[in-house]
């Protein structure tokens, strides 16, 4: 696998960055290690939103906001080109089949040499991407039933894990860490929730605070590292 491992600070990852143009160039001047993105298959396009489509009709939903989606939308080949060799990718798969993995995987076969991550909680659309070169496959977990299921695939099939904040706790980490598994936590928002889950042992944040992000980025030897303890 090609997961970032910054030396003497936690993987800082961008959460939904990349679903916005702007946005992503926001999280590569800061030196994001990860630039997340939802991905969704439609009539054969791989498309990036985290909203969801309204069944057959022209409009999108974000939780109880509907808004119009009848203009163009974003393509996941538009956001790789974009991101260039600056920042590396992390695509959260959204629609449950095997064409969205497979159309994401074709999208970076045109970039020969890129490396990126991809996520998601359905994690069986990992599949076509094991043993792949470049790939970093991270499993998703937000709900203790979640997590109970792939913990007999971590630290032997999966070595790295994204998790809800509300999953952590020390004797779990700890447990991760013994087996070589890699944990990247969201959302991570505030200086106190950055403490508490690098504290606990968590090698990397998610956040939708880029200025947090640059903190963290800029004096990480300020804050514990993955094993959990301070480096200053």
């Amino acid at each position: 696998m090609t997961c970032p491992r910054p030396d003497g600070r936690p993987v800082a990852i961008a959460h939904r960055a990349g679903n916005d143009l702007a946005r992503l160039e926001h999280a590569t001047s800061i030196g994001a290690d990860l630039a997340e993105l939802d991905v969704w298959l439609r009539r054969g396009r791989v498309e990036v939103r985290h909203a969801k489509t309204v069944g057959p009709l022209p409009l999108l939903r974000e939780r109880w906001r509907l808004s119009p989606g009848w203009g163009p939308r974003l393509e996941l080949d538009t956001v790789i080109e974009a991101a260039g060799p600056d920042v590396q990718l992390m695509v959260d798969l959204k629609s449950e089949t095997l064409a969205l993995s497979e159309g994401v995987a074709a999208a970076f076969d045109r970039r020969p040499g890129a490396t990126y991550a991809v996520t998601t909680r359905e994690w069986w659309l990992l599949e076509p991407f094991e043993g792949r070169p470049g790939v970093c496959l991270i499993p998703s977990a937000a709900w203790p039933h979640e997590l109970a299921e792939l913990m007999p695939h971590l630290g032997d099939r999966f070595h790295a894990l994204s998790m809800h904040i509300t999953l952590v706790e020390p004797a779990l980490m700890s447990e991760l860490a013994g087996r070589d598994v890699s944990t990247f936590v969201w959302p991570v928002n505030t200086t106190a929730d950055l403490e508490r889950v690098l504290g606990a042992g968590a090698a990397g944040v998610n956040s939708d605070n880029l200025d947090l992000l640059a903190q963290v980025i800029a004096n990480g030897e300020a804050f514990p590292n993955a094993s959990g303890q301070n480096t200053t």
